[in-house]
């Protein structure tokens, strides 16, 4: 798949480029943070586009995280783990 071995660094900066996913409820959130407290001041159909992209983001995060839990490991034959002496 990748055509060589992945190394411990070369997941992590595989990990680290990865961009920061944009969600508009979080950015309302943001803006206004008195949203869950009070009836919100902005448009009712924003509100549910926001709710709406926060469930989806949801859903497609558990389910990826559901497809990580049944990936065969990989050993790791370059990492050191001292804490078990290796």
């Amino acid at each position: 798949m990748f055509g060589g071995d992945l190394g411990v660094e070369d997941l992590r900066a595989c990990l680290a480029a990865i961009a920061p996913v944009e969600l508009l409820g979080m950015r309302l959130l943001t803006q206004q943070p008195h949203l869950i407290a009070v009836p919100p001041s902005i448009p009712r159909n924003l509100l549910v586009d926001a709710v709406t992209e926060i469930i989806d983001y949801t859903e497609r995060s558990a389910a990826a995280a559901r497809q990580l839990a049944h990936l065969p490991p990989i050993p790791l034959m370059t990492a050191s783990v001292l804490e078990f002496g290796l």
